[in-house]
């Protein structure tokens, strides 16, 4: 399983505010329902409880690497700024 489409959700939510503002603010299970996720990848999302779309993706990546998708690209986002 490759995941793209998850990794697409979390870029996109980095640098899309109203994506972002609603991956917090209790929208996360509609507009979870726009990206092209398989049932596991959304329900894991959708039961991640963080504070930032910052920690949402630490979130993400540490459940992807428990999944052991080694095979995928690193990218360091320490330096993202979320809007």
């Amino acid at each position: 399983m490759s995941h793209v489409a998850l990794r697409g959700l979390i870029g996109a939510a980095l640098v899309d505010r109203n994506l972002c503002d609603g991956l917090m603010n209790g929208r996360r299970s509609a507009l979870l329902a726009e990206f092209d996720l398989s049932d596991e990848e959304r329900e894991v999302v959708a039961s991640f409880e963080n504070e930032s779309v910052r920690d949402l993706a630490s979130a993400v990546h540490s459940w992807l690497k428990e999944q052991g998708n080694s095979a995928s690209p690193r990218v360091d986002c320490s330096s993202v700024q979320v809007l």
